[in-house]
């Protein structure tokens, strides 16, 4: 039996494919066609299943333009499955959507990002950082550097909101794994606020410096502050009060004023 199958051109981003042969009407063709009009009317969880479907049935040779199509749309498809899943807090089904669209495109940086939002919603900071990272890895690979610097971002943020929660360990973990990506000034100064925090004055101190090398005198001297606290934690009083005295006028200038007069006596 022969089947004649014709691509039409792409609309809105979606692909069409228009199978001829009648009998078949559980064919690779028409179940992407089935799933495409459902993508299209925003019935993500249908269509989904039906694009799903649609490459289960497909022959690799027969119908591989079909199988092309469907794979690439059935990875849109899995980031607005799973981002539905999340809102329905069915984050496992959600998991499932967003890893199975990153196999069909690892190019995919909304399905990285979905990954990363599962885990975030359910307060799983470091691995959200980790996952959070990693779609910034893979946006900027794709050339979309907006997305990466806010994927990254938000990245940070967890570390300095756990800081603020007094979540320490979870900080200082969710902290390395940021670090293992790149470098960041921010990160550097809420892992060093808590391993004073935490006793650990000569571990906070490498990231204090760290942060000061990067950021300088920048936001009122926080750096400059951070290795100032570093060093007194420490009980390196001469050194914490030449710290600082080089705190710049600003939010910290009257605190590090007194610290410095007083260390002194």
């Amino acid at each position: 039996m022969k089947t004649l199958l014709s691509l039409l051109l792409l609309m809105v981003g979606f692909g069409m494919v228009i199978a001829q042969d009648e009998a078949a009407t559980e064919s690779a063709a028409s179940l992407y066609n089935d799933g495409l009009a459902k993508l299209k009317a925003k019935e993500y969880l249908e269509a989904y299943d039906l694009l799903m479907k649609s490459i289960e049935v497909a022959d690799p040779t027969e119908d591989a333009q079909v199988l092309k199509l469907a794979k690439g749309n059935g990875a849109i498809c899995a980031y607005y499955a799973g981002t539905t899943l999340i809102k329905e807090e069915k984050y496992d089904e959600a998991m499932e959507k967003f890893e199975k669209g990153l196999e069909l495109n690892p190019k995919s940086y909304t399905c990285a990002y979905g990954k990363a939002k599962v885990y975030d919603d359910q307060d799983k900071t470091t691995m959200a950082v980790e996952s959070y990272m990693n779609a910034a890895t893979v946006a900027t690979e794709a050339g979309k550097a907006d997305r990466a610097e806010r994927y990254s971002s938000r990245a940070g943020n967890l570390v300095g909101l756990a800081y603020g929660d007094e979540k320490y360990d979870e900080a200082i973990e969710a902290g390395e794994k940021f670090l293992e990506s790149t470098d960041d000034k921010d990160v550097r100064y809420y892992m060093a606020k808590c391993l004073i925090a935490k006793g650990q004055p000569s571990d906070a101190l490498a990231h204090a410096e760290k942060a000061l090398e990067m950021g300088g005198l920048e936001e009122e001297g926080k750096y400059q502050m951070i290795v100032a606290e570093s060093y007194e934690a420490a009980g390196n009083n001469d050194a914490a009060a030449m710290a600082y005295s080089k705190v710049p006028a600003g939010k910290y200038a009257e605190v590090a004023k007194y610290k410095a007069n007083d260390l002194k006596k």
